[in-house]
């Protein structure tokens, strides 16, 4: 019996001893080999790391007048690995906040792989929202309330197309973005110079570590390194030119709705003739991206995609038009340098055009009478330009319009730019399966028929007629700046093409354009004009209906320094509603003072 006890009691012991043992060799594989990772988890477990967001940078335009800067704010926010993700906490949190419970938990998800980065789940919160957060702090393991900086748009709406706007990183963009340090739940460019300059703009993130006692509250700061803000941007832009184009059209707009007119919006883009800057890119409605800044409510989202009049398409490039009679300046190019007709031809316009039986008239059927090319452009007559076009050939046409620019993207750094059409026979053939008809070859020579062009490309065209053919690439950037505002980086002009014609073509064509503004369809608007003035009108019919309206032109006239393009979609009459937006915007440009607009009759 004694010794069965003392057997189990020997292997009692080695039971015991081998129990010991392991927890000996354990201890000694945690100290030894994983004390490390032990000693980070323990660190963790009473500091705190925070990102320090890099304000993006500052956006001026040419004068140095701030457009975009960052402002600091305050964020409610979530350590993953202090939440306590229960669904009455996440109830809690989004009854204060007013963001939706399951909105919370994707935004937890995405940021799995970041278990002690600060989630934002509302940013540019009020004192009010931070008070309620602060008092349930108990109730709210993992939730701070963190200063970070927030994009401001200091004149709101002001070049809102130019500027673009920022938001949350999507799936595919962090994806991409990954390895240069973003995070699922960053902000980023998504339109606009914000977008296309977002690696400039981005700056470099900090980061601040600070010790919290057992309830998570900080106690005291362990160390700090500073964010590097991002690179600024000066524009091409003149903040003040914008303002008038954005209001005269905005103004337009209304006049002609209240003349029974829908207009839906317009554009306004002017350039430097000497280097293709964009002094003014205006385009109505426009939309504030402040919206966007401190994270869009589905409800404000919803009216900006819902409205009709697509407030967040920029028209100057992203919609294209007919181009209407503007186009009849590359017509008047062609039949000029082909030789099918001369300065001395005189045409009699008699409100009509008659081929193989078949009648298309002039805007005033009536007849203008007798002229010359330079007097058809001035008075804008469809007869003669019906009988150029019918000489030169759709083909021949179509190659003129590919020269000067149409149908194709005018390079501009923004997202989105339409290339428009410049129609042929054979692409005809290709897209409806049907001949060409000689019908289609005159209404092609007004811009009417299946020709569309955007308005940064209109007013490319009245450049180049200002330079003699040349024609510069549109720029919006004109200095890249460092942080303390060296400049880091020039951009010089850059010619994307040149249109070769006879001094004497060039001739002709200016003094059609200028004729236009002096007796022609854009006299009356601007009768008295201070500074002389070349342009063209043009009114696109829309099949609905409706009409487009259209003003192009350069100045001054004798020695050009701008081209530009307005636009009003839906709007009427190139001289009833375009060209007076024209003229409001060159006073402010040469800064005379705004008269009262004599009233206008149809003239194209």
């Amino acid at each position: 019996m004694w010794d069965e006890k003392s057997r189990r009691i020997r292997i009692l012991a080695v039971i015991i001893i081998g129990i010991i043992g392991v927890l000996i060799l354990r201890l000694v594989w945690m100290q030894l080999f994983q004390g490390g990772q032990y000693k980070k988890i323990a660190d963790l477990n009473r500091t705190r790391q925070i990102v320090a967001l890099a304000p993006r940078g500052t956006i001026y335009d040419r004068n140095g007048a701030v457009l975009v800067t960052s402002r600091p704010s305050f964020a409610v926010s979530i350590i993953p690995s202090e939440y306590n993700q229960t669904r009455e906490t996440t109830a809690l949190l989004a009854g204060i906040t007013g963001v939706a419970a399951d909105d919370i938990t994707k935004l937890l998800g995405a940021s799995a792989d970041f278990p002690y980065t600060p989630v934002p789940v509302k940013r540019d919160i009020d004192a009010a929202a931070i008070a309620k957060i602060e008092e349930r702090q108990d109730y709210l393991p993992g939730v701070i309330i963190e200063a970070i900086p927030i994009r401001h748009y200091v004149y709101k709406e002001l070049a809102a197309h130019v500027l673009g706007f920022i938001g949350s990183i999507s799936e595919k963009e962090y994806a991409e973005r990954k390895k240069q340090g973003y995070r699922p739940n960053d902000l980023i460019g998504k339109d606009g110079v914000e977008a296309v300059w977002e690696t400039a703009l981005r700056g470099k993130d900090g980061a601040k570590q600070v010790e919290i006692n057992a309830v998570g509250e900080e106690t005291r700061p362990l160390g700090d390194r500073p964010s590097v803000p991002g690179l600024g941007l000066v524009l091409t832009l003149d903040a003040n030119l914008q303002k008038a184009a954005e209001e005269a059209l905005a103004a337009q707009v209304s006049a002609s709705r209240s003349l029974g007119a829908p207009a839906k919006g317009g554009a306004v883009v002017m350039l430097d003739v000497k280097t293709g800057g964009l002094l003014v890119m205006a385009s109505n409605p426009a939309f504030d991206p402040n919206q966007f800044a401190g994270g869009i409510s589905s409800r404000e989202w919803n009216q900006l995609i819902g409205n009709p009049n697509t407030p967040l398409t920029n028209r100057v490039i992203q919609n294209v038009y007919p181009p209407a009679s503007v186009f009849k300046i590359v017509t008047a190019a062609a039949a000029l340098d082909m030789n099918k007709t001369t300065a001395q031809e005189i045409f009699e316009d008699k409100g009509v055009y008659v081929l193989n039986g078949w009648s298309f008239y002039g805007w005033d059927t009536k007849g203008l009478g007798k002229l010359n090319i330079a007097d058809a452009l001035a008075w804008s007559s469809d007869p003669v330009f019906y009988e150029l076009g019918n000489r030169l050939g759709v083909d021949n046409l179509a190659s003129y319009a590919l020269t000067f620019g149409y149908g194709q993207i005018t390079g501009i750094s923004l997202a989105g730019e339409e290339k428009g059409l410049v129609p042929t026979q054979d692409w005809k053939q290709a897209a409806y399966g049907e001949p060409w008809y000689p019908g289609e070859t005159l209404i092609a020579a007004i811009g009417q028929g299946y020709y569309l062009a955007t308005p940064l490309q209109q007013a490319q065209l009245a450049m180049a007629v200002a330079n003699s053919g040349i024609v510069y690439k549109p720029m919006l950037v004109d200095k890249v700046l460092t942080t303390d505002g060296r400049v880091a980086q020039n951009f010089e002009p850059e010619i994307s093409r040149t249109v070769y014609l006879t001094s004497e073509v060039w001739e002709l064509i200016r003094q059609g354009m200028q004729a236009v503004t002096t007796r022609g369809t854009g006299a009356a608007v601007f009768q008295g004009f201070a500074q002389s003035v070349a342009g063209k009108s043009g009114s696109a019919e829309t099949g609905r209906g409706t009409t487009h309206s259209w003003f192009v032109c350069y100045a001054p006239a004798d020695n050009p320094q701008i081209a530009m393009a307005v636009f009003v979609e839906d709007g009427g009459e190139g001289s009833m509603a375009a060209a007076p937006v024209t003229r409001r915007v060159l006073e402010a440009y040469f800064g005379l003072a705004a008269k009262p607009l004599p009233p206008v009759t149809r003239t194209d």
